[in-house]
């Protein structure tokens, strides 16, 4: 709090100082809601530009660059953006999302914010969803805490579907691709009175799976999807609006699609594995948004709820042996409100003030099974060694085939934020604007748990002729609570000489709560059993200690630049950032037996590096446009007690990223034949250094994408082709029990579609 006080004190005082200037004029009202034949013009409740206007990197991908090739879910957007990076770790619970090198792999909160409609998802079990009548997708690079709050460490990605009053009428799609992909769609939208409209939207989406599991002769990554949304929309009056909207999805898969990894000569083989991995989730996210136009002023008020049911059954030895299980059931819902105060006028002063919160709760039931093979290896041949070395007196015979580790946690969290940022317009000369904000937000966490497992035991002694039988108990219970409290501040300078054409300069503050790690209790109880052996030492366990971890917060600065250098022939984006990380939260093995892997504070990191984008439109037809991120992202203090890395490139994160798009569309117009459009996406992402100390590395590597179209009547034809070089590369390492395993991208795959309007 001290190294912030300063920043915050000089915030506050040009809060005071700026807090006189403008005034509101009734006849200043703006309602930024606009339908004009079909089209939407979308604004946000919490800032006061539009979106291109930000003093921030920012991009905006619309829907047909969003339903290119087949991009459906987050993880198709990864690369397209520059420094944007969501690998595919093998399933939905497993979604990550990168920006700048910062990124959150392990824990449940994420590090980047994912919207949709104004809606948070503030759990990243939910990241991963089927889209729905998309309008486009927005991308805001660097902290938005001042604004969006927690877990908008990196930025945030804000996915808009379209307004039930846009264009009516009803799509239905089907694909289908090789390595069994196929996928049936329907979109609706109608307007009951010019008040009064709806969407409907279903799908069904299935994969036949890309790898085999050479165990067991099955598709290692085989599944469906299935789900719809509705969204309402009633304008009550020109200063009312009310907008309901339900979406829901059931997902089925086979997972972890993982084959061990040989460091030599960098080859992954096909998973071969014997337990089960997969995953099913269901998941509801509901929500209602009030809008009240004032004279000068708006209001929003958003409320949400989400649910998740799901069961992740996991091989964690990812081998042929029965060495370790874990079924992780959980099921949890959060309320989420916000109540955001905008101006809506041409003044010079912008404000944007508003109150939030939120409440969740979490109940998981997350048994580890220590198989035929892990009795062995982690306790039978463990006592072996201490009767042979004298340790123990007694040579100890485990009876289990196999030894339960049970366990349940109740994870409640509620938070509360206040904030207010104000732009001020015009500040000395046309163009020149100042952008202060400032947010405090309030969380509190509280964990009940309950864990132990049961092992009976003979045990003998030279000299005494009968065992004695006996039954090892290990069980821990309690609670544990923690609270967090953070200012997140953000100043901006934008000069805009042009509307369509900005610099800025911004410094900001992101901010990533702190939690708990229920995957360490397997790692306490075997600790606590092998301590309640005879002969063996009981030792205290501190386990709040053990289990929680605090938040994680940095300073991000960045310089940029966004404009047309020619109108509507060429548009460039560029800009250079340098981001301090604090207590940065990082994935480390469990202490006594290296299996499980928790989130610890135990680093200080920096990332800084640059981005650039650009469209050119060639002809008529024909448009170029390229995007390239760069971030060298480094340790500079981090230690496991065992190894400093200290100086290491910061893992899974990419040091570049590459897209370059050529796309030709041609308006034919001709009779019943209307357009033909063609594509080539090309993709680069590397190099990724996937452990601390640096050893294992994914090179740089490329993808290529084709795709064509053509529009006839009321029918849309489309094929594409994916990956055509068929490049390999790994989308995900990492060690379990001294081994390596990884998981290959897809390979080269093709498709085709067929689209009907009417």
């Amino acid at each position: 709090m001290k190294r912030f006080s300063k920043r915050a004190a000089l915030i506050l005082a040009l809060f005071s100082s700026l807090s006189i200037y403008g005034q509101v004029s009734d006849k200043d009202t703006i309602i930024k809601n606009y339908v004009m034949d079909g089209v939407t013009i979308i604004t946000t409740p919490k800032e006061t530009y539009f979106l291109k206007q930000l003093p921030a990197s920012t991009s905006i991908l619309n829907s047909a660059e969003v339903e290119s090739s087949g991009k459906n879910s987050i993880k198709g957007l990864s690369g397209i953006v520059p420094n944007l990076f969501i690998p595919d770790y093998g399933s939905k619970i497993t979604s990550a999302i990168y920006i700048r090198g910062i990124g959150s792999r392990f824990s449940p909160s994420p590090s980047i914010g994912l919207y949709e409609d104004n809606v948070p998802f503030i759990d990243k079990s939910a990241f991963d969803f089927e889209f729905i009548d998309i309008e486009r997708v927005e991308i805001l690079r660097g902290p938005q805490g001042t604004l969006y709050g927690r877990n908008a460490l990196g930025g945030i990605v804000h996915i808009r579907t379209k307004s039930p009053f846009s264009k009516p009428g009803t799509q239905v799609s089907f694909k289908m691709g090789t390595y069994g992909q196929y996928r049936g769609s329907f979109v609706t939208r109608n307007r009951i009175t010019e008040r009064l409209a709806f969407s409907l939207g279903g799908f069904y989406t299935r994969e036949g799976g890309f790898f085999t599991n050479d165990y067991t002769g099955k598709k290692a990554d085989e599944g469906y999807s299935a789900g719809g949304r509705l969204r309402v929309a009633y304008n009550i009056s020109k200063k009312w609006k009310i907008e309901a909207s339900n979406q829901m999805e059931y997902s089925n898969q086979n997972a972890y699609p993982y084959g061990e990894y040989n460091k030599e000569t960098g080859n992954t083989n096909n998973p071969s594995y014997n337990d089960t991995s997969s995953y099913k989730r269901f998941l509801n996210t509901s929500s209602l948004v009030v809008t009240h136009n004032a004279p000068g002023w708006r209001m929003n008020l958003i409320s949400a709820y989400q649910y998740l049911n799901d069961t992740m059954r996991l091989d964690q030895d990812f081998t042929p042996e029965s060495i370790y299980t874990m079924k992780q059931s959980q099921k949890f819902g959060n309320f989420t409100q916000e109540a955001i105060f905008k101006s809506e006028n041409s003044k010079n002063y912008q404000f944007v003030s508003g109150l939030s919160g939120f409440i969740q709760n979490n109940f998981t039931d997350a048994p580890v099974i220590f198989g035929s093979n892990g009795v062995k290896r982690f306790f039978q041949n463990t006592f072996d060694r201490l009767f042979q070395s004298g340790t123990m007196p007694f040579h100890m015979i485990v009876n289990n085939n196999i030894i339960p580790v049970y366990g349940e946690f109740n994870q409640k969290s509620w938070g509360l934020a206040a904030f207010h940022q104000v732009t001020l317009k015009r500040l000395f000369t046309d163009g020149l604007s100042l952008t202060l904000g400032l947010r405090y937000e309030y969380e509190k966490q509280k964990l009940d748990y309950l864990s132990g497992m049961n092992m009976d035991l003979t045990f003998t002694r030279p000299g005494v002729p009968i065992p004695i039988a006996m039954q090892i108990t290990s069980k821990i219970e309690g609670e544990d609570n923690q609270d967090f409290g953070q200012f997140l501040p953000k100043i901006s300078l934008q000069y805009a000489p042009q509307s369509d054409i900005k610099f800025f300069l911004t410094t900001a503050r992101g901010y990533k709560a702190g939690g708990y790690n229920i995957q360490m209790f397997s790692d306490i109880i075997q600790s606590n059993a092998m301590g309640g052996m005879p002969g063996g030492s009981q030792a205290e366990t501190d386990v709040s200690d053990k289990i929680s971890y605090r938040p994680e917060y940095n300073w991000n600065n960045e310089i940029g630049f966004s404009g047309w250098i020619l109108p509507d022939i060429i548009n460039l984006n560029a800009s250079l950032f340098y981001i301090d990380s604090r207590d940065q939260q990082v994935v480390q093995f469990a202490g006594t037996t290296g299996f499980g892997r928790v989130a610890k504070n135990a680093a200080r990191s920096y990332s800084f590096g640059g981005e650039f984008s650009a469209s050119v439109k060639v002809t008529k037809e024909l448009e170029a446009s390229a995007n390239w991120g760069y971030t060298n992202s480094k340790f500079t203090d981090y230690t496991d007690n065992q190894n400093d890395y200290s100086g290491k490139f910061v893992p899974f994160v990419p040091k570049n990223t590459l897209n370059a798009n050529l796309v030709y569309t041609l308006n034919v117009n001709r009779g019943e034949f209307k357009e033909f459009s063609a594509a080539i996406r090309y993709n680069g992402a590397g190099k990724i250094y996937w452990t601390e100390k640096n050893d294992v590395i994914q090179p740089f590597y490329s993808t290529f994408d084709v795709e064509g179209s053509v529009k006839i009547s009321i029918f849309e034809i489309s094929v594409w082709l994916r990956n055509i070089t068929d490049s390999r590369y790994n989308t995900f390492y990492f060690e379990t029990l001294g081994t390596g395993f990884a998981q290959y991208g897809r390979p080269f795959n093709t498709g085709a579609g067929l689209k009907v309007n009417f």
